[in-house]
């Protein structure tokens, strides 16, 4: 393993962070990316923002061609006109990269892509799915880093609420990711309960985990030229029915 003075940083884990780690089934372990995963983020490119191959809806997305959808306004822009149907769960995507771009890539979800500005989608989910995600940020400017950012929140029809499930970060020296901010983000992770961020939604994360191939810029910050995120999503069948953070969400 490299330090953050080494320049030729080989694919870096946040191995501290699976001590501990639990094997039950709705626990998400924090993992570090296989070396041969690492080949993933040559997917990332400097693509127009849009979606392909995705089901998107709602009345947020208008736009047609796959053009990225309106934003929800997170201060009180809640409810979804018209919501899902009975038969699937309404999911946000939310990807961008300051000073760079950034896709995500799944198999049953489809692939999204973004660059500086936020870019948002909703797709509508069958439940019971179980999903493989890929997330991957890489620089635009040699040396300069980037900073990655992805939020997945599912929509509950019953507030109407938005219980945030997965968010991915990494915010250090003017907002870029290296080492530090990684491990601050696998901190936080640990803190997710039945693997998710607010045990209130449906939406089960397992096998997170990042990977880069290295650092660039500045030897003293370590600044990282990529960020790959792996992850797996199962939403689960049963229908959402508390509010965010309610305490009967807790396990007991």
């Amino acid at each position: 393993m490299g330090t953050r003075n080494d320049q030729r940083l080989t694919p870096i884990f946040a191995a501290a962070l699976l001590a501990g780690a639990s094997a039950c089934a709705n626990q998400s372990t924090f993992a570090p990316v296989s070396a041969a995963d690492s080949a993933t983020a040559k997917a990332a490119t400097g693509e127009k923002p849009g979606a392909r191959d995705a089901n998107l809806a709602g009345g947020r997305c208008k736009g047609g061609a796959g053009e990225p959808c309106k934003c929800r306004d997170k201060r009180g822009d809640a409810a979804e006109q018209p919501p899902p149907d009975e038969g699937h769960k309404r999911f946000e995507i939310r990807l961008s990269a300051e000073g760079g771009y950034a896709s995500l890539d799944s198999p049953t979800l489809g692939h999204f892509a973004a660059r500086d500005t936020e870019a948002c989608y909703y797709v509508d989910v069958v439940p019971g799915v179980t999903s493989d995600i890929s997330y991957v940020a890489k620089e635009s400017w040699p040396g300069k880093g980037l900073g990655p950012t992805l939020e997945i929140t599912e929509y509950g029809p019953k507030g109407p609420w938005w219980y945030p499930i997965v968010h991915v970060h990494c915010s250090g020296p003017g907002g870029r990711c290296n080492r530090d901010a990684a491990d601050a983000w696998g901190a936080d992770i640990k803190t997710r309960k039945r693997g998710r961020i607010d045990p209130c939604g449906s939406a089960v994360i397992t096998h997170l985990g990042w990977n880069t191939t290295g650092g660039v810029g500045d030897p003293e910050l370590g600044l990282f030229r990529d960020f790959l995120v792996t992850f797996t999503m199962e939403v689960k069948r049963f229908a959402t029915q508390f509010k965010p953070g309610s305490t009967e969400c807790v396990p007991k």
